[in-house]
């Protein structure tokens, strides 16, 4: 086990200085960080890849202001079913309050998501590592954890573009490992994958994403299980830059951690786009049933270079 940490610690020291070497050398606005020019840009989805469905020719040209703009996983339940672009680098950062009457309270910081394009468009790496304080009441006995929790590794894979009624659809496989602070750690790798899909509704004004989720979590008692999870999510573009959304948000977990009961949550917010490159974003929601926490709220920001 102490092989096991030593090893991904410095796997992942290494890679977050190779991403920070590499984002220090984006050389402007809207060239990405790795330097490909546009023109040679292949296909955006493993789809156009693998049927060759003329790619080349249907991605030539200046892609509109819109097309162009970051499209940040956070703080939508659902991430973009879009991948970052090969040579793009995206870092996600934020915050989130989360309590329940006078029995949980949980500070979630810096929910830290580095998005690396690579290879092709279709294709993302994706690392994070956050920190938790939370306090816990139980039978009138309270208990605080404070730590780094389990690193995050994934990829992103582009499937397909929106066709008609044929939604946008991405999968990221993804895990955590096991470096987190003692309290923290769930012990071993726990994997999952991710779908998401989304279908612009309305051209520029309004759109629907849907996430379906499946993956092994760690409940505050150590058990280990299965949690499925889904997140509905209506976007609305009130602005060019200004964006609006609201959501339902569902857990389910089974086998071992059952026992923490379905949770439903409504949350809404707002993401406003300063720049095509750097987005900032609020959200606050609520617990819908008795499992749920009552009350959460977080704002964060978006970089791309």
């Amino acid at each position: 086990m102490l092989r096991l940490k030593s090893a991904t610690r410095g796997a992942a020291i290494l890679a977050i200085s190779l991403f920070i070497g590499l984002v220090g050398n984006a050389r402007a606005e809207n060239t990405p960080a790795w330097g490909w020019p546009a023109g040679e840009r292949g296909p955006k989805t493993l789809y156009e890849w693998i049927v060759g469905s003329g790619a080349k020719d249907k991605h030539e040209g200046k892609p509109n202001e819109q097309d162009d703009r970051v499209d940040p996983d956070r703080p939508h339940f659902p991430e973009a079913s879009t991948t970052v672009g090969m040579g793009r680098i995206v870092l996600e950062s934020g915050y989130t309050f989360t309590k329940k009457d006078g029995t949980f309270l949980s500070h979630s910081y810096p929910e830290p998501l580095l998005r690396v394009g690579m290879f092709e468009d279709w294709f993302e790496f994706r690392i994070g590592r956050n920190c938790l304080d939370q306090q816990q009441t139980l039978e009138a006995v309270t208990t605080n954890t404070r730590g780094a929790q389990d690193l995050y590794l994934g990829m992103k894979l582009a499937l397909t573009e929106q066709k008609g009624f044929l939604p946008q659809v991405a999968i990221i496989p993804q895990m955590t490992v096991p470096t987190g602070s003692k309290e923290l750690t769930a012990g071993r790798v726990l994997p999952g994958v991710n779908m998401d899909l989304s279908w612009e509704v309305v051209k520029d004004s309004f759109g629907i994403e849907l996430l379906i989720a499946n993956n092994y979590v760690q409940d505050d008692l150590q058990n280990k299980g299965l949690q499925v999870a889904t997140g509905l999510t209506g976007v609305f573009q009130l602005t060019k830059k200004l964006e609006a959304f609201v959501e339902w948000d569902a857990f389910y977990p089974t086998g071992p951690i059952s026992s923490l009961g379905p949770q439903h949550y409504a949350v809404g917010g707002l993401v406003y786009f300063i720049t095509n490159n750097f987005a900032v974003d609020v959200r606050a929601g609520m617990g819908l049933n008795d499992h749920s926490n009552r009350f959460l709220a977080g704002a964060g920001f978006t970089a791309r270079f």
